[in-house]
């Protein structure tokens, strides 16, 4: 545990050479030895050592509070770094050593070769530190910020455990991985993480690479247990999305149609389906999901469309029905209650696609033949996990889908079960950011004004919190007159918002889609909904209160124009500086990472959040090859032996790890060998006649 322990951070102290002047502050001082003593005096023993660095100095070190580590190892002409204040020689010439005891070690002393005397150090260093384990080190001394023991302390103490260990400890790592990927050995790894032999970080990389490889190894075994179940087999038909593509002129570009084999290739096997499809804001996951539904309903199964409440589920309905319709499928779209009408036409498969929230797999008996769930995931992950749907017999086919991309850590750890399509963001342009005060949101208006002018819409979106609408109906009304009449006048306005009844929300979002209404005011989400071509403009008002992936979701959901941040009165100063981060990066995989930095594990995961583990060495963000390099050896190995039966070691150090990680064991530990061999069976003599 105690080498297990990373540090914080490294530092490097400054060289000091002849001539420099003396500060209050440590340095490094490096040369070879000279000479090593040990001086014996009523009551105090004292340990020195003298050094000549680069420039001919004679540097000594002594220590009285004890034997530094190594001390017995710093032989004449070998190589040494300290790191001490330093302080000018002043001592006595007529100076005495008591004599020693009987049983001390025997005096060592370098003659001065040209004056035939002891040398005589001109600068002292008072208890210095060897740097690194022996004082062989590069300079880089690690801190570790431990309450209640210094970083000096904690070093010694790592580097007193180092020497106990080195050569002794066993390697969890088959060594032909070891070897594939040019690693260094466990012991060589510990001693370079926490005593750098430079700053490339390989023994940090190295037990980096183990603790990702040990995580994707449990994922590997609890993936081919959850995959062992029969699932639904459906054919590779296409006579509907060809007809769809014929009517509405709807295609896939390269980087959907290959996400969309991927899927399709999960779709034909017998074995159920567990894939996370992500992408970029505006790439177009949700069309190869509903490609996805359209291939299983021809299959003569049915789709859940799981969305994460029922306003997001009314926007996908909206868009897909006239799709769907066209084709001869069913779609529904069903609220928190479910209708007697409705769950007798799910029973009876008369429903195709039943668009909801997560309440429509509550109850198994619902469904005529569930053959695939589609999820879609916004703020929370994890609504939906593949051991939710073991009790179904076929299991469905289950498709995870995100608004907006997920920080790499989540989707080895949290997602680590399942298989992995990326949808690119191609040929598809993003509106330009603009960052304003409150005291310019006249000008935002007047440039939106001239965007409606010009035969254009836009957008004016307020702050949602914990899915509930920060501007309440009647206010949203008054500000919506107050624009009218102020800074949008003649153009034609409607709000949405979800204490709206559905049909009004239906009814004005579809004059909107139709280009009855110039702008449109939402106090709710409206990222997810259908994209309008015709919008250019996109005010998005209290900039400061909305989320960081939220504030990137609205700028990717208007796909050219302007999308202005308009701050609020007075702004929120950590909120100031979420926008000015969306404004600038449009990398959505980097703003992810950041936005898990914010909010937290909590805030994404919710009651999953324990499942993401807490890694030592592993910064999976800045460690994504290695991650990548790792899930692949892993699920190799698991591939190649299911049951580890090569590797009762490595199944034990997996148990250990997913133990204080999940608190579970993964690996079926095999019986140890107990060195008797079965018997012989003894073979019976024919008699003879």
């Amino acid at each position: 545990d105690l080498l297990a322990l990373p540090p914080v951070r490294f530092i490097r102290r400054p060289q000091w050479r002849a001539g420099a002047a003396v500060v209050d502050e440590p340095v490094m001082v490096r040369g070879p030895v000279v000479s090593r003593i040990t001086r014996f005096t009523p009551g105090v023993v004292r340990h020195e050592v003298t050094i000549r660095t680069r420039d001919g100095l004679l540097v000594g070190a002594r220590w009285l509070a004890g034997r530094p580590r190594a001390f017995d190892s710093w032989w004449t002409g070998r190589d040494l770094a300290l790191v001490g204040r330093v302080e000018i020689d002043e001592l006595d010439p007529d100076e005495v050593t008591a004599e020693p005891p009987p049983d001390a070690e025997p005096v060592q002393v370098a003659p001065d070769p040209a004056a035939g005397a002891p040398l005589r150090p001109q600068v002292i260093l008072y208890e210095p530190e060897p740097v690194g384990v022996d004082g062989r080190g590069s300079g880089l001394l690690a801190c570790y910020d431990r309450e209640g023991i210094d970083d000096r302390s904690m070093r010694d103490i790592v580097a007193r455990a180092l020497q106990v260990v080195l050569g002794a400890i066993h390697d969890t790592l088959p060594s032909p991985i070891i070897e594939h990927h040019r690693l260094l050995p466990l012991d060589e790894a510990l001693r370079d993480a926490h005593f750098p032999a430079n700053s490339t970080g390989r023994g940090r990389a190295r037990l980096a690479f183990e603790e990702l490889f040990l995580l994707q190894l449990g994922v590997a075994l609890r993936t081919g247990r959850g995959r062992l179940g029969r699932g639904v087999h459906h054919r590779a038909l296409h006579s509907y999305l060809g007809q769809i593509e014929q009517q509405h002129g709807i295609t896939l570009d390269d980087g959907q149609e290959l996400a969309f084999s991927e899927i399709r290739r999960d779709l034909v096997r017998s074995t159920p389906m567990v894939r996370l499809l992500q992408g970029e804001v505006g790439a177009g996951k949700g069309l190869v999901a509903l490609m996805t539904a359209i291939v299983v309903v021809e299959n003569r199964t049915q789709v859940a469309m799981v969305c994460p409440d029922g306003l997001t589920a009314e926007r996908r309905f909206l868009f897909a029905e006239p799709l769907l319709r066209s084709v001869g499928i069913s779609p529904l779209l069903v609220g928190e209650r479910l209708g007697h009408a409705q769950a007798d036409a799910i029973r009876r498969g008369e429903a195709n696609i039943v668009f909801g929230t997560a309440d429509l797999l509550k109850d198994e008996r619902e469904w005529k033949r569930l053959g695939l769930v589609v999820v879609e995931e916004r703020d929370h992950y994890g609504t939906v996990r593949p051991a939710d749907l073991h009790g179904r017999n076929p299991r469905p086919d289950l498709l995870v889908m995100t608004t907006a991309p997920i920080p790499a850590s989540l989707v080895f750890s949290v997602f680590g079960e399942f298989d992995l399509s990326t949808v690119p963001r191609q040929g598809r342009t993003r509106a330009v950011p603009r960052v304003v005060s409150s005291a310019q949101r006249g000008e935002a208006y007047a440039q939106v004004r001239a965007q409606i002018e010009r035969g254009h819409q836009a957008y004016v979106v307020f702050p949602v919190a914990e899915g509930r609408d920060l501007l309440g109906p009647e206010d949203a009304r008054r500000f919506a007159e107050a624009l009218r009449s102020e800074l949008l006048p003649g153009a034609r306005l409607a709000v949405y918002s979800s204490a709206m009844s559905r049909e009004d929300r239906l009814r004005v979002f579809d004059d909107f889609r139709h280009r009855r209404i110039d702008v449109l005011v939402s106090t709710t989400y409206i990222e997810d909904a259908p994209a309008v071509d015709n919008a250019t403009a996109m005010v998005v008002e209290h900039a400061d209160k909305h989320s960081l992936i939220r504030l990137h979701r609205l700028r990717g959901h208007l796909h050219h124009g302007t999308c202005y941040m308009v701050l609020g009165d007075p702004p929120n100063a950590d909120g100031v500086k979420l926008v000015d981060l969306a404004a600038q990066e449009s990398d959505g995989y980097r703003l992810a990472e950041i936005d898990l930095q914010v909010r937290g594990l909590q805030a994404l995961l919710g009651d999953r959040a324990c499942e993401a583990p807490e890694l030592r060495w592993a910064d999976p963000p800045q460690d994504r090859a290695l991650l990548l390099r790792a899930r692949e050896e892993a699920f190799a190995l698991v591939k190649a032996d299911p049951e580890l039966r090569r590797y009762r070691g490595l199944a034990r150090a997996v148990n250990e790890r997913w133990g204080e990680w999940l608190g579970e064991a993964v690996a079926t530990e095999p019986p140890p060998h107990t060195g008797k061999s079965r018997p012989r069976r003894r073979r019976r003599r024919r008699r003879r006649r």
